[in-house]
């Protein structure tokens, strides 16, 4: 993204930073302070800290909307023993993977696994926003492929049309790659 940096006029007197990406959307210096200050080093007492301050901000971003499903989901997940068992190093990358749906507060989804690994570790928040995705409480549902098409024929050159041009666009991750947010290679 291209991020502006506007730091106020009045920086020796009321330091503000503002910061607009490329949909022209204005992030506080609050939510940049929460992710500059999550270390490999900080203390409980930090961790806990910041882990409130991201929980007001998740309240915050679904009273104004509630179908920002990564906001709904984490302020529940960051209770679990779970999420109290990650190292710091876990939660930065936790943090990694939400952050989206925070920056983008009208975001649906706004989660992304970094690695295929974080499905399973932070296994308790992703399955909660994926099963409500599909709307799938239970965790009962399972998808079928199906490409037979039976007798249909769809060839559109036969109904008087030109050949069609489409586009399919999936994300998928290959062995020993990371997942986009985390792409290295």
């Amino acid at each position: 993204r291209d991020l502006v940096i506007k730091i106020s006029q009045k920086y020796f007197t009321n330091p503000q930073v503002t910061i607009r990406n490329s949909r022209q959307q204005t992030y506080s210096s609050k939510i940049i302070k929460i992710a500059n200050m999550f270390s490999v080093d900080m203390s409980p007492e930090t961790r806990e800290k910041l882990v409130e301050e991201l929980v007001a901000k998740c309240e915050s971003i679904t009273a104004e909307n509630p179908g920002n499903r990564c906001c709904v989901k984490a302020q529940d997940y960051v209770t679990t023993d779970e999420f109290k068992a990650l190292s710091n190093e876990d939660v930065i990358t936790f943090w990694k993977c939400i952050k989206t749906g925070i920056d983008n507060p009208d975001s649906g989804l706004g989660c992304y696994a970094m690695t295929p690994d974080d499905y399973t570790k932070f296994g308790g928040f992703f399955d909660k926003v994926i099963r409500d995705y599909h709307g799938d409480s239970t965790g009962e549902k399972k998808h079928e492929t199906d490409w037979n098409t039976g007798d249909t024929d769809y060839d559109v050159t036969k109904l008087g049309q030109e050949e069609l041009s489409m586009r399919v666009r999936v994300g998928r991750n290959l062995v020993g790659f990371n997942l986009p947010g985390a792409m290295d290679k």
